[in-house]
């Protein structure tokens, strides 16, 4: 379900990690009046290298939005690591 939360610094459009696998959600939350993408993530190492600035960018190029991508770094245990790379990306798809 799309959804946005208004506050002091514009229409925020809440989503969560995998989400961003999903254009049609953004696109919603695009058409429901969000200003900012918001994507918390954990994105493992490898799928994080290959995918997690391309997919930013890209969903905020075609929502013409800010993205706030928050994402956790690091080892979690002795199988698992994060990839991170926490970013603002603007409308235009820079790095900000």
């Amino acid at each position: 379900k799309a959804i946005v939360s208004k506050t002091p610094f514009g229409k925020l459009g809440l989503t969560i990690c995998y989400d961003l696998r999903f254009p049609n959600l953004y696109r919603d939350l695009a058409q429901s009046g969000a200003e900012i993408l918001f994507v918390p993530s954990a994105f493992t190492f490898h799928t994080g290298k290959d995918h997690w600035h391309s997919l930013l960018k890209a969903r905020a190029i075609e929502n013409f939005c800010y993205i706030f991508a928050p994402a956790q770094t690091g080892k979690n245990n002795t199988k698992r690591e994060t990839f991170g790379h926490t970013t603002i990306i603007s409308p235009d798809g820079k790095v900000l």
